[in-house]
């Protein structure tokens, strides 16, 4: 009952008067139909005690803000790909569901996956209440659902409204008149010039533009029906408007859904998402975290792309569609890389970059064939990549079984299966020169308060694949097989107890590995939150494995033992006011051939929120201490679409500080500021990104437009 006050501050006042005229038409509906069937009378009575209780609140809604859950899953994603992703499609959509929230009692199994929120069990779980009890009378009833806590519910409320409305019937009109158009110009710059911007009376700087970073994006976007935009974007060393040059990168995209016969159709950039990732997977997806039980993959397999990242995407036409319980997809891409696909970082800074700048054309073809009974599905991936020039493999022994050649073909097969509490998923694929990979999952309800998921992976060494990104120690599907087993424990209302352990081994050699290898991996994480400001993190994490000495003995260095352990406690609760304040301690440790390095993290961080005024203030303090080769990891919460993510090496410090004004009339501005003083270094960074001193500071400016 409790969480009714959650729910409640997440309601207008109109929606409050609202609320109470609701429970006394509920009441009455009691007295003059009490013959009805008792699940409807329950239903009515508990949503009645429920109104009783609300308590009124006058508390300014704010945005969504990461729990510490979701902060762990991109800290850690960032690690292992070692790359920031520019790819914010998964953000830019949460927003339009905030604006456009999903009505639960229309919604499918299909947009409620794509809130990227909810595990398949948990969805299972909605549609077999809604199915058993009839449409929701009121959000309120979203705590009834089995295995629907209190955090994951309030992860979903601003996303989601229960509604008496139909199914609506749009027409091409309603697509074209219905939605927000957004308007987003983004600027950014290291206040510090590196080596490659310095240059003197006789020799020019290596970067041929500015230090400047820019973005311009226009979106229209109707939420489920219907989105179009442009985007343009340059990197800081590019050039802008010079040299019979302008920006540097372009965007373009129409996409509709849902229009008669029409399920999906993509013309310009758009991503594909097969399967489990075997074969092709271009949006956001998470490995292994503190959200133990989101192991599989899921999302609409044809998605409009409008962001800034240069390489995963297709750019050409696609289209989905759908009769009965069968679907089918077919796609066609055309694009122009750089140098090779194994060098795409997108940037165009120097002459050299310029010169492998769209030098390789590539073809791609690919399709899907679903059918979809009550509790099963089952999907047939094919693609087919062409490259106008063969392209080359490295000749380190790692890279032994990697692509060459002119056409990379791929074929796949992907299933799930649910059954009470049970739900079996997986897919198994295999490239054109004959070798295999398969995952296969499930995940299992044991008890309403009990979740377990076992999960098996199998991927061949010489597996062959472009766009994969299924779920692994690895970042690629290739050379590795393991077993994963994970649980998740909800002691109470308030504490949450979820960990894993990972059992994975390498038949063959990986980079920084001269020989096969293996290792474990196991974490456990506690949740506890006894209110809606209150959250406590706690995480335990160990992993093992063998990796390259640092004694170069041999033509191939001898494997070593690498253990590697961290601890994490991250408080976050609401102060006096409007002031909610964030705390932060980690320490590692990591042993190395017998040598031992500990790290350490600490911030502190506050958000404040003027009861009046549209204005937010975000300033954060951090301190940091890392092994020698070793990097510790911070999320931001940054500017919308854009979390800062800050890979922290050495020693020293950082600070952090984001304002936000919301004008009238659907303008917002961001600005944020950020340095970082490293102690005992003369310069910081390598090749000609090299800063000379020990601090380096970005400076971050936002504008959106919403109207």
């Amino acid at each position: 009952m409790r969480l009714l006050s959650v729910i409640l501050h997440h309601n207008s006042s109109r929606d409050r008067t609202a609320i109470k005229k609701a429970a006394v038409l509920l009441l009455s509906a009691i007295m003059h139909h009490s013959s009805n069937r008792n699940g409807v009378i329950i239903k009515a009575v508990t949503l009645i005690l429920l109104l009783l209780l609300y308590k009124n609140s006058s508390a300014q809604q704010s945005e969504p803000d990461l729990n510490a859950v979701t902060e762990s899953q991109l800290e850690t994603y960032n690690a292992s790909t070692d790359n920031i992703p520019e790819d914010d499609g998964h953000w830019q959509q949460l927003q339009g569901y905030a604006r456009r929230k999903i009505d639960l009692n229309t919604a499918d199994a299909s947009v409620l996956q794509s809130l990227g929120l909810l595990s398949p069990i948990q969805i299972r779980q909605f549609l077999a209440y809604r199915q058993q009890m009839g449409k929701l009378v009121s959000i309120y009833e979203l705590q009834a659902i089995p295995g629907w806590d209190e955090q994951l519910i309030r992860s979903v409320l601003p996303y989601v409204r229960a509604g008496n409305d139909l199914e609506p019937q749009y027409t091409l009109k309603d697509y074209l008149k219905r939605g927000d158009h957004i308007l987003l110009f983004r600027y950014g710059r290291q206040l510090e010039n590196s080596r490659g911007y310095q240059h003197t009376d006789s020799t020019p700087a290596h970067y041929l533009g500015s230090p400047d970073k820019l973005l311009l994006r226009y979106r229209y976007n109707f939420p489920r029906y219907m989105s179009w935009g442009v985007v343009m974007e340059k990197d800081a060393g590019e050039v802008f408007f010079k040299e019979n040059r302008s920006v540097d990168f372009y965007s373009v995209h129409l996409f509709v859904k849902k229009y008669k016969w029409i399920r999906a159709l993509a013309l310009g950039d758009f991503t594909v998402n097969m399967g489990q990732g075997l074969l092709n997977w271009q949006s956001l997806a998470f490995g292994k975290g503190a959200a133990v039980m989101q192991v599989k993959r899921e999302g609409e397999l044809l998605k409009p792309y409008a962001s800034a990242g240069e390489y995963n995407f297709y750019r050409g036409a696609g289209i989905t569609l759908s009769h009965g319980k069968w679907e089918g997809t077919a796609f066609i891409s055309s694009r122009m890389l750089d140098g090779s696909i194994t060098t795409n970082s997108g940037y165009h800074r120097s002459l050299s970059e310029l010169a492998k700048r769209h030098t390789l054309a590539q073809f791609t073809t690919g399709g899907n064939l679903t059918i979809t009974g009550r509790d099963w599905k089952l999907g047939l991936n094919m693609i087919q990549h062409q490259f106008s020039q063969p392209v080359e493999k490295g000749a380190a022994p790692y890279q032994l079984f990697a692509f060459e050649g002119r056409t990379l073909t791929g074929v796949s097969a992907d299933y799930e299966v649910s059954w009470n509490g049970l739900h079996l998923f997986g897919e198994g694929a295999m490239s054109g020169n004959g070798k295999t990979a398969w995952i296969s999952g499930l995940l299992a309800s044991v008890t309403a308060n009990v979740d377990m998921v076992l999960l098996y992976r199998n991927y061949n060494k010489a597996y062959q694949s472009l766009y994969a990104d299924a779920w692994g120690e690895f970042y690629k599907p290739v050379n590795e097989n393991g077993i994963y087993t994970g649980i998740s424990l909800k002691v109470n209302t308030h504490l949450k107890i979820d960990a894993y352990a990972d059992q994975f081994r390498f038949p063959w050699l990986q980079y920084r590995s001269s020989a096969p290898g293996g290792g474990r991996d196991v974490l456990a994480a506690l949740t506890y939150t006894p209110d809606k400001q209150t959250e406590v993190f706690l995480r335990y994490n160990y992993t093992v494995k063998q990796q390259d000495g640092k004694e170069n003995v041999s033509f191939l260095s001898p494997s070593v033992q690498v253990a590697h352990q961290s601890w994490r406690l991250q408080v976050k609760l609401a102060a006096k006011g409007s002031v909610t304040v964030k705390n932060r301690i980690e320490l590692s440790r990591r042993r190395e051939d017998g040598r031992e390095q500990c790290g350490f993290l600490l911030f502190q961080e506050m958000l404040y929120q003027h009861a009046r005024w549209p204005l937010q203030l975000y300033v954060r303090y951090t301190l940091f201490t890392a092994g020698e080769g070793e990097s510790m990891y911070t999320i931001t919460s940054g500017m919308l679409y854009e979390y800062g993510v800050s890979r922290l090496s050495g020693k020293g410090r950082q600070y952090q500080c984001r304002i936000r004004w919301k004008f009238k009339k659907g303008l917002t501005c961001w600005i944020r500021y950020q340095q970082t003083v490293y102690e005992r270094v003369t310069s910081i960074g390598n090749g000609w990104d090299e800063v000379a001193g020990n601090r380096i500071g970005v400076l971050h400016c936002q504008l959106q437009y919403l109207f």
